[in-house]
């Protein structure tokens, strides 16, 4: 609930202390997540305050335009099971901190200016990416599933003629035709409804 209630902060208009946070692994921890640091200063001050040696989760609010973005940063330094670890922890994480505009690639020294996100004219997420310090997370559209039956609106069911016997015609290697005949399944019924029963 740490990072929840910091990230209440974040958001929070009239908060002029807190509008960003760094979260990681606490102590030694694999799974407990906290609050690392939290202060003012936007993107710029977060980005200058990177732990090193860690892989962390965070998020801040862009001061010009009152945004909000996330971000995951693994340090080069940061051992290689703290980076899987974090990196499939990423989503959850990322998840509790509700209402970000998209995700930022953040690195120590990166600036608001760099990630320059416009003003969303319209729903979608239009963050750019042209200077590699954003990336845009577009959302999945539901699609319904197409139905693998398609009900018909024919009052009266079609009536089924049943052969007696069906005759294959299938060439043989010689370019001689071979001809088989079968005869009618017996136990092939048909139900009041006129659809095929197999019994």
């Amino acid at each position: 609930p740490i990072v929840a209630e910091t990230w209440a902060e974040v958001r929070d208009n009239a908060n002029t202390v807190v509008d960003w946070l760094i979260a990681g692994y606490e102590g030694n921890s694999k799974t407990d997540i906290t609050v690392l640091a939290k202060g003012s200063g936007g993107i710029d001050q977060c980005a200058q305050t990177l732990p090193p040696g860690l892989a962390v989760f965070g998020g801040c609010r862009v001061r010009e335009t009152g945004r909000f973005v996330t971000f995951y940063y693994a340090d080069d330094a940061a051992p290689t099971m703290m980076k899987g670890r974090a990196s499939m922890h990423k989503n959850g994480v990322l998840n509790v901190l509700e209402g970000s505009d998209g995700e930022i690639e953040m690195r120590p020294g990166l600036t608001e200016m760099e990630t320059q996100l416009p003003v969303s004219t319209g729903g979608g997420n239009n963050l750019p990416s042209s200077t590699g310090a954003t990336t845009s997370k577009p959302r999945p559209t539901a699609t319904p599933p197409t139905p693998a039956i398609v009900p018909t609106t024919q009052e009266e069911p079609i009536p089924i003629q049943e052969p007696t016997e069906a005759t294959l015609t299938s060439p043989t290697p010689n370019t001689e035709t071979k001809t088989t005949t079968i005869a009618a399944s017996p136990t092939a019924d048909l139900d009041t409804k006129g659809s095929v029963v197999v019994v």
